[in-house]
């Protein structure tokens, strides 16, 4: 009967690799670079991801330029986040609460990740996403000097404007916290969306807000990805 329990190095490794590999799996995040074709504004790709895997499409864009990302998929429960350059879980855009199209003005210039997922209860289940991923980058990037963020707001006359106000009073109220903090703002024709840190970690909220109206109120976190 003791013969029975005893376990052999080579027998214990083999469980060990066998209890750690789907850990590892989990968080295996592909990346792919993507290339606008020459006088080209757009890119479209096709993929494909099961269960847990993903993918990070990096699109190099410019501070001031407008982006706009749509997904058509086959699996509901297939998202896409965007990740502002050098950011690697916080996303500016985040697909499970805010659908599966983004359009915006870009705040800063770099790298963007589009990272294409699913969300855990369909990956658990090993479900199958096929998609079709639409990016396009248009506009002239944002002069050197010219700034929409808080900072900027800040040395015109140091304080914040109404939109701004009343996206920080939102805030503080939908997550009953007064240590709340202006990030940024960019302003467009229909809604200014402004950007606000809560806490000492600064974890980022937005506001759509028009002449000192919310609209809404969301969470910037990254709470439905891998």
């Amino acid at each position: 009967m003791l013969q029975a329990l005893t376990c052999t190095p080579l027998l214990i490794a083999a469980l060990l690799a066998f209890m750690v590999s789907p850990v590892l799996a989990r968080e295996e995040i592909r990346t792919e670079k993507v290339h606008f074709k020459h006088g080209a504004s757009s890119a479209t790709i096709k993929g494909k991801i099961k269960g847990y895997e993903g993918v990070d499409y990096v699109l190099e864009a410019s501070k001031g330029q407008q982006m706009n990302v749509s997904m058509a998929t086959d699996n509901g429960a297939n998202y896409f986040n965007i990740l502002a350059p050098g950011e690697n879980t916080v996303a500016m855009f985040v697909g499970s609460t805010s659908g599966k199209q983004f359009e915006g003005t870009l705040p800063k210039s770099g790298a963007y990740k589009i990272r294409v997922y699913m969300m855990r209860s369909a990956a658990r289940r090993e479900e199958v996403a096929n998609y079709r991923l639409e990016m396009i980058v248009t506009g002239a990037p944002q002069k050197a000097g010219a700034s929409t963020d808080a900072k900027a707001s800040a040395a015109k006359g140091g304080m914040p404007s109404k939109d701004e106000q009343a996206c920080l009073q939102a805030v503080s109220m939908k997550t009953n916290n007064g240590d709340v903090t202006l990030l940024r703002t960019e302003t467009s024709e229909a809604n200014n969306l402004v950007v606000v840190g809560v806490g000492p970690d600064r974890a980022p909220w937005r506001c759509l807000v028009s002449r000192g109206v919310v609209a809404e109120v969301m969470s910037m976190t990254d709470d439905g990805a891998l």
